[in-house]
């Protein structure tokens, strides 16, 4: 393994063993949580926009459409804490 990938693989780490703060972002209005789901939120920004703590913990994404017609892009994130 080289520097980067070393350095990238700690910056990773060290985001999971921090605990996420959901309700920071929910009030910054980037994502919503779906359905009073723990784990599941709907993302209100693109994809690129949001932030390193939330893409990296992505486990899933799925593309529900709406009653409307509209479709919502839910994200599922990984909120484990690992040492």
């Amino acid at each position: 393994m080289n520097t980067k990938e070393t350095e990238e693989l700690q910056r990773n780490m060290d985001i999971f063993s921090t605990p996420l703060d959901v309700e920071k972002y929910i009030d910054e209005g980037l994502i919503s949580r779906y359905k009073n789901t723990k784990t599941q939120f709907v993302i209100h920004c693109s994809k690129d926009e949001l932030p390193e703590e939330v893409s990296v913990r992505a486990n899933k994404i799925e593309v529900l459409t709406n009653k409307d017609g509209s479709n919502a892009l839910v994200l599922g994130l990984d909120l484990k804490v690992r040492k």
